[in-house]
């Protein structure tokens, strides 16, 4: 399991939304979301843009190594006092 499928099915189960709720508002083809989830398919530079925005989380984190130690601290109903994803804003632009 990669790191990107663990935050991409948390993220799903915190959000409580279907993979065909992220294709839509993403426009990436289910079937390539799916492969990500599975982990049968890495990630593009391209596609953790579009995920990034729909979640509002910096793409940069799609990629990172250290998302596998650090997946609990994803979402609302984790056990972290680290907050949710969700809340994260960039102000640099």
């Amino acid at each position: 399991m990669t790191g990107t499928s663990i935050i991409l099915k948390t993220l799903l189960i915190d959000k409580n939304l279907s993979i065909e709720e992220v294709s839509k508002g993403t426009e990436i083809p289910k079937d390539e979301i799916q492969a990500l989830i599975d982990g049968k398919s890495k990630l593009f530079v391209d596609q953790a843009i579009k995920i990034g925005e729909f979640f509002s989380i910096p793409a940069e984190f799609l990629f990172t190594d250290s998302a596998l130690v650090n997946h609990n601290n994803i979402g609302q109903k984790s056990n972290s006092n680290s907050g949710f994803i969700g809340s994260y804003y960039n102000t640099e632009k």
